[in-house]
Order: structure tokens, then sequence, then C-alpha cells
């Protein structure tokens, strides 16, 4: 059975990717922030919308994984490449990428992301997306971190490492919990393979908004005997 929903669910994405292949020939892509004429069917943005993001402040990841008591030492550093703001452009594009079967988007941001954590860090051995429980990922039909990660390990030109991390527990969305009750939800829902040993890794994931689900996989990780450790996502979500 388990084989059978997997072939499905592979045949199903093929007919819709290419279904929207037609759309965006007969349709062109528009920005996600103003409605014009995006970038490229990849980039659902164009040139000044993408210029408008709002960089995060250096120190912003690490404030943010500081509030939780757990967090502290997990990652030797972490950066976001954009503030994340409720019904802004950032959270337009990443509904889109996440929701709305749109994974294409996910390569070109994550190769953004990659630049971006080039400036500041050196290259690790690998790039590790924060997985998806198995259900969630048939629901969806792919898994938008492993799309940005995809993205990450080209620009960073090293080896993107989904096997290393898995998510074999299902969680409670993460939507509308507390902090406590974000890290109550995650904290013992990944395992990581023991190739992770040894490691140094970056950990990828869309938007950090407690910091809940990226300390409880970077904490697997480090458990597993990661050597070193380093986090980053498309957003963090301004609180």
């Amino acid at each position: 059975m388990p084989e059978r929903l997997s072939t499905s669910s592979s045949v199903v994405r093929f007919v819709r990717d290419c279904a929207q292949g037609l759309l965006d020939i007969v349709y062109p892509p528009r920005c996600l922030g103003c409605g014009g004429r995006a970038e490229s069917p990849q980039l659902p943005l164009c040139p000044a919308c993408l210029q408008s993001l709002e960089r995060a402040p250096e120190m912003g990841m690490a404030a943010r994984l500081d509030r939780l008591p757990v967090g502290k030492g997990v990652f030797d550093g972490a950066l976001a490449l954009w503030v994340f703001d409720k019904e802004g452009t950032l959270q337009a594009v990443q509904h889109a990428l996440k929701y709305q079967n749109r994974p294409r988007y996910g390569v070109p941001l994550g190769r953004l992301m990659g630049d971006a954590f080039l400036e500041r860090y050196p290259t690790p051995d690998g790039v590790v997306p924060v997985p998806l429980h198995r259900t969630r990922r048939l629901e969806r039909g792919y898994n938008q971190s492993a799309a940005l990660a995809e993205g990450v390990a080209e620009a960073l030109n090293c080896p993107d490492r989904p096997d290393l991390l898995a998510r074999p527990h299902p969680t409670r969305s993460q939507t509308g919990l507390s902090r406590g009750e974000r890290w109550r939800n995650v904290r013992d829902s990944f395992l990581a393979d023991p190739a992770a040993a040894g490691g140094r890794w970056l950990l990828v994931d869309d938007v950090l908004t407690t910091g809940s689900t990226a300390v409880a996989a970077g904490q697997t990780l480090a458990d597993a005997g990661a050597e070193g450790l380093h986090l980053m996502t498309l957003g963090l979500a301004r609180q």
C-alpha cells in the first residue's frame, strides 16, 4: 500500500507540473509583490520587489534562538535571508512555495540563500533540509525546505544530504502554538542517520518563528555526532 500511494502521488505531481508548465506559457507568471511581470517562472518576483525585501538583521537569528533555553549552543552560526512579515511580499512567496504547488521556486531562492551564507561562513560538508513526516509530504507532494536546500547546495557547490535527517513521528502544525507548545510538539520528532557523525552540516528551513523546529532538528544531528552545525532560513518572522 505505501508503494502504491507513493507511485500515485508521483503521477499526480507529474501531471500537475505539466499542466502548470503549459499555464506558465499561456499566462506568464506575475510578480507576487506588485503583480507586474515576474523575472522568470522560477522566481516569482520582479527585480524591484526582490530588491525591496528587508534583509534580516545579522544577530536576529541568534537572539531568537537564545529565547529557547535549549537553543543556546546548538548552532555555530545562524542566518536568515529576509524578514518575514505577515501579509508581506515574502509571505506571499513562501505560501506559494509551501502550499500552492510551487516547489520550483525553492531552487532559485535557495541559491540566493547560499550566496548570502558564503558571505559569512565557510562551505559545509553538506546541506540538510528540515524534513517533513511522510504523511505530510504525501499530502503536499514535496518538501519546500528540500527545494530550498537543493538551491543552497548548488550555490555552495557541496552535497545535498536529505538522507541525514528523518521525521518519523507526526506532529501538529506549529501555527497558532505558543513557544513552549511548539517546542513540546517537535522536540522528539526527528531521527538522524549515523552518517551525520563527524560532519559539518548546514541545516536549511523556510521560515524561523520561535526556532523550536530548527533546534529540535539541530540537536538531533548534534546528538548523532555532528562536528559542526549552521542554520540558514529563507525568512525570520518579525516578532
